[in-house]
């Protein structure tokens, strides 16, 4: 149901000090080349504040109201049309999702915020940006969650008030204020909200933390907020320091590029200090662009049973939106699931460049023009009407540019030292009955553009690699 607006009982000052405090918050964002802005609004106190703020800052057309109806609690479809209706009477453009929040091992609240974020992400375009009403409570008990579930610095670090979303960018303008403040502004503004009744249960953790840690802890240290903002910038400074010793680190472990992720040289990352190599696979994934650091149990896992498996194993772990492997003195860290095994024969024309080719796996072919001597693959010649693409199947003899003589593709894959779990998913790439090229890794001697020939070089992309350009 709505709140009741709040009593005019506050000074005048008491009012103004918040008016200039979230005018102030507000301006930040405002001295941005900020493009279309979408505010996140949920019906609550500080996503109405955020919102009646952002109308008062930016014209009505560059503003747009994003509501996501989880469909959780029996006022689900009020709250909708209460944010619907603030929004018509500002001039702003609305729109309203409904998600299903399927709850997985970190529950409900984990389910619908995954849900939330999923739409957020289709929704933002390249520069625009998403306006969120997190304010310093909401900061405050993020911090006690997560030091009690063993959070490190980036954990502790709590919310940035920006960060990259998407195609777009996440801004928290509101996060250095105390509720307090956006009630007072509410109370200046005249403004109503609605209340989600769940917030009442101390069933769900971060509720227990707002009753019964939270508010003492407000009552007993006024300036608590300010304080807060510090700490949480100490941390933030410190989880940079770690990731700059991480990338210092990793480039020292002779890093290559390698289908789906990057790999480092074991051999080197064992001279480090064992600190350092525990911190330099802490912050991988977050150098690699596949996710957030380690945590404690991943990295103990990693350490066991993939670096420390016996010489001849081809260990497996599996992680969040990620997966480790290790082969030939080498630890390979790769973006999402390991993809499945497909027979498949496709055919593929090139005879209008550039052309693209998705494959049944998730991954995608590329070719395109360009000179001899510019891709270490080397390059197909033209001519080329149309190729048949399937994996291998055995039998089949290869002579990459370079070699003298051909050779069975398995003895190829092991010289140069193709991982074994790409050997089975390699594209092969034939021109009627002639092997043309192994995708993404050479081109046959007989099919291969000379030295400053227009070519066409082909691209193999994994379906992680697509997701994340």
């Amino acid at each position: 149901m709505a709140r009741p607006r709040l009593a005019a009982a506050l000074s005048s000052e008491q009012q103004q000090s918040a008016l200039t405090a979230v005018a102030a918050a507000l301006a930040a964002v405002a001295s941005r080349d900020a493009g279309r802005l979408w505010i996140g609004c949920s019906g609550g106190l500080d996503s109405m504040v955020l919102l009646d703020a952002a109308a008062r800052q930016w014209p009505a057309e560059q503003l747009r109201v994003l509501h996501i109806n989880h469909q959780l609690s029996p006022q689900a479809d009020h709250w909708q049309a209460s944010v619907a209706a603030r929004a018509a009477a500002l001039g702003c453009p609305f729109e309203a999702v409904k998600v299903v929040c399927q709850p997985s091992g970190e529950g409900l609240e984990a389910a619908a915020r995954a849900a939330r974020y999923a739409v957020f992400e289709q929704r933002l375009a390249a520069g625009e940006s998403l306006l969120l009403g997190h304010h310093a409570d909401d900061q405050l008990e993020t911090v006690l969650y997560r030091l009690l579930r063993g959070a490190g610095l980036r954990g502790l670090a709590a919310m940035a008030g920006q960060r990259p979303l998407a195609a777009g960018q996440l801004l928290r303008p509101l996060l250095g204020l105390p509720r307090q403040q956006l009630e007072h502004y509410a109370a200046a503004r005249t403004l109503s909200w609605v209340d989600d009744e769940s917030n009442a249960s101390s069933d769900f953790d971060r509720n227990f933390l707002r009753h019964a840690v939270v508010a003492p802890l407000r009552q007993r240290w006024p300036s608590w907020h300010r304080r807060l903002a510090r700490t949480t910038d100490y941390l933030r400074e410190g989880d940079r320091l770690l990731s700059d010793l991480a990338e210092l680190d990793l480039a020292s472990c002779e890093p290559h590029s390698e289908v789906a992720g990057q790999s480092l040289a074991l051999v080197r990352w064992q001279r480090l200090p064992a600190r350092r190599q525990a911190n330099l696979l802490r912050y991988w994934p977050v150098l690699a662009a596949a996710g957030e650091p380690l945590d404690g149990a991943e990295l103990a896992e990693l350490q066991s049973s993939v670096i420390g498996a016996r010489a001849d194993a081809q260990p497996l772990l599996l992680g969040s939106g990620r997966h480790w492997r290790r082969f030939d003195g080498r630890l390979y860290l790769l973006a999402g699931k390991p993809p499945p095994l497909i027979d498949y024969t496709l055919t593929w024309s090139l005879a209008e460049l550039p052309a693209e080719l998705a494959l049944p796996d998730g991954s995608r072919l590329i070719a395109e023009r360009a000179t001899a001597g510019e891709a270490d693959a080397g390059l197909l010649k033209p001519p080329l009407g149309a190729l048949t693409v399937r994996p291998r199947r055995g039998g089949e003899r290869s002579r990459p540019v370079g070699r003298k003589r051909s050779a069975p593709l398995k003895n190829i894959y092991q010289q140069q030292a193709v991982a074994p779990w790409l050997r089975e998913r390699v594209p092969l790439l034939w021109a009627g009955s002639q092997l043309a090229a192994a995708a993404g890794l050479w081109v046959e001697a007989s099919c291969a553009a000379q030295p400053g020939q227009q070519g066409i070089a082909i691209r193999w992309l994994s379906a992680a690699e697509q997701h994340s350009q």
